[in-house]
């Protein structure tokens, strides 16, 4: 479930009181300048005098281990204390901690009920957090229906994760008519706040033409954008293109740069690519050793295709070829 940043939730906090304490104004500059140590003393002042903002940076402290030992336990009491004076955020965190069970039991029960408590106060996070659980069937039946509202909550305070979900529901037709036009938009609203599956899936549906008209232009925009935070897919992807020529000049050096990216990040399907780019030529010198390499690469990731070319291009190679390969392969696949 997605947080609030520290430093962000404890300014917001200061904004949210109309009748904000001198003492408070100073535990709050004394933690955002690393002063936790009298931060936590004058949290803790205030928090025995029933400051729900005190009881709440309070409970991050603990949670945090920032000026103290972590306690999850006093944090929890702090939360619950918090939340009991109308804090959204302090529900909201008492939910994460009992559906991650941080510090505690997992509670699925325990968490939709907190969780709960922080959407019906508009919480964006609280919001969607409960249409999550909704959709995995966690405390509830599956209700893709509620977890639509949910998250529809949520993407009205413009949560890019809630819309990023409402895309996957559109586009998978959960609890309503699949709708590729609108799954492209909620897509869209998602990846232009950087969420990186949205970026990618945007990428596939102007690749593909599917709800919204065919541009390789902007697929390959946004497969690197989705790239550039880590997706490995995306950088496949990319390499793809560049290979066919698609949004861009054909470019197989450019591409093979992009599969040693997305090998590097985890994609198995960039392996075998990588084995036929070496094993052809394109955009590297042809090495058999190296395709081998890949080839037993992918082969080790299961991929039937590599193991039946291993086989092909074993009959090619000399033994010392063999075994040069396979040494580099193993060497690879220990480091990864």
């Amino acid at each position: 479930m997605s947080k609030l940043p520290l430093r962000l939730l404890l300014f917001l906090f200061l904004f949210l009181s109309s009748n904000v304490s001198a003492n408070l104004e100073d535990a709050l500059a004394s933690f955002d300048s690393g002063d936790y140590t009298s931060a936590l003393s004058d949290f803790t002042d205030l928090a025995q005098q029933g400051n729900y903002i005190a009881q709440f940076n309070l409970g991050l402290m603990y949670s945090r281990g920032l000026g103290t030992e972590r306690d999850f336990d006093r944090a929890l009491l702090l939360y619950r204390q918090s939340a009991q004076q109308g804090v959204p955020e302090a529900a909201y965190y008492i939910g994460n901690i009992y559906d991650q069970g941080i510090g505690t039991d997992i509670d699925v029960d325990e968490a939709f009920y907190w969780y709960e408590q922080a959407a019906e106060q508009g919480f964006a996070a609280g919001q969607y957090a409960i249409a999550t659980m909704y959709f995995n069937g966690q405390s509830r039946e599956v209700d893709y229906q509620q977890a639509q509202i949910w998250y529809e909550h949520a993407a009205a305070q413009e949560h890019p994760d809630s819309q990023y979900m409402l895309g996957v529901i559109y586009a998978e037709g959960m609890g309503v008519s699949r709708d590729l036009a609108k799954a492209f938009g909620w897509f869209k609203l998602a990846a232009e706040q950087d969420n990186a599956d949205a970026q990618y899936n945007l990428g596939s549906m102007y690749l593909s033409g599917q709800g919204t008209e065919q541009d390789h232009g902007a697929a390959l925009e946004w497969f690197k954008r989705a790239s550039y935070l880590g997706v490995p897919q995306a950088q496949t992807k990319v390499g793809i293109m560049y290979a066919a020529g698609q949004g861009s000049d054909q470019d197989y050096e450019e591409a093979i740069r992009w599969f040693l990216l997305a090998a590097e990040s985890g994609d198995p399907d960039s392996h075998s690519l990588l084995g036929n780019f070496y094993l052809n030529g394109y955009g590297v010198s042809k090495d058999n050793v190296e395709a081998f390499r890949w080839y037993k690469i992918a082969a080790e990731g299961n991929d039937s295709v590599a193991r039946h070319l291993v086989i092909e291009l074993a009959s090619q190679l000399s033994e010392e070829e063999i075994l040069r390969g396979e040494s580099l392969a193993v060497e690879w696949l220990e480091k990864h």
